[in-house]
């Protein structure tokens, strides 16, 4: 009887057992699974996280600086990496008309070529001016070299580009016949046609036709001396856009850390000793002309 006894106890006990093992297995895995769950929520929210650091901006086209088709875009490529840091840049370059629209509708957070031709808006925070355009007299007659005013082109028909034109400050200025054109392309045209005698043009992008007409052996064009009006450039965010003051600080601490790199420079391409940016197949039947 008592053999009997102490074989069901056994059993009990290895009953217990096997039951106590079991609770203790769905425990951890339960704490297995939780884990699990938690490493998922982490990985996902740092998804969320990388995704909100993405701002959408947007840039009137502009010769060698705002660009597609991986033609040269120095000011797009200056944007993003100022921003790297801590926000993905995605740029889009495109006309005025598109850009105000997708300004307007929330398509784009902010725009990145504000001109200090034009005043500043309630509803934009601006960044520092990280890009100064200098506007210069330029001509195929020497006497250009000797401009130092607007003053100085009275009654003169003068070639500009509407980006400069089209601004609060030059819409008024009526001392000058403006010859207003589109891009870059189209007012260098009114040169070789000799449609004008002198055009107010981006210091930079001079030099960089320059480079193209030394290259097939063509006389240079004169530049005046000194600048006849400097712009300065600005990042601007719009209010409504909730990181837009998170942007901004850290554009311009971005703008400061590729100066001090000397990164600021070769973005820009300051360094003259290389062709010219624009390219030669666009300008072939105008240098033609020239």
């Amino acid at each position: 009887m008592s053999s009997k006894l102490s074989m069901r106890t056994n059993r009990l006990t290895n009953l217990v057992s096997i039951i106590t093992c079991s609770s203790q297995m769905s425990r951890k895995i339960k704490m297995i699974r939780k884990s699990a769950l938690l490493v998922i929520s982490i990985g996902l929210l740092a998804s969320v996280s990388i995704q909100a650091q993405t701002v959408n901006l947007v840039g009137n086209k502009a010769a060698t600086y705002i660009d597609e088709h991986e033609l040269p875009a120095r000011q797009m490529d200056l944007v993003r990496a100022a921003l790297s840091e801590d926000w993905d840049a995605n740029i889009t370059a495109t006309t005025q008309a598109w850009s105000g629209s997708g300004l307007r509708s929330g398509k784009f957070a902010g725009y990145i070529d504000h001109y200090s031709l034009n005043d500043t808006k309630d509803n934009y925070i601006y960044s520092k001016p990280y890009l100064q355009i200098n506007l210069h007299a330029v001509s195929r007659y020497q006497r250009a070299e000797d401009i130092v005013r607007l003053e100085q082109l009275y009654r003169e028909r003068v070639g500009i580009e509407n980006r400069f034109a089209n601004t609060d400050q030059l819409r008024g200025e009526r001392d000058v016949r403006w010859a207003r054109s589109p891009s870059f392309f189209d007012n260098i045209e009114q040169l070789a046609e000799d449609r004008v005698d002198f055009l107010l043009i981006d210091k930079a992008m001079a030099d960089e036709i320059n480079l193209l007409l030394k290259s097939v052996g063509e006389t240079p064009i004169y530049v005046s001396k000194a600048p006849v009006i400097s712009v300065s450039v600005s990042l601007a965010m719009n209010r409504n856009y909730t990181e837009s003051e998170a942007v901004i600080a850290a554009f311009d601490k971005g703008i400061k850390r590729l100066k001090a790199d000397g990164k600021y420079t070769e973005l820009l391409k300051q360094d003259l000793g290389r062709e010219s940016l624009l390219d030669r197949r666009i300008y072939n039947n105008m240098l033609v002309k020239w």
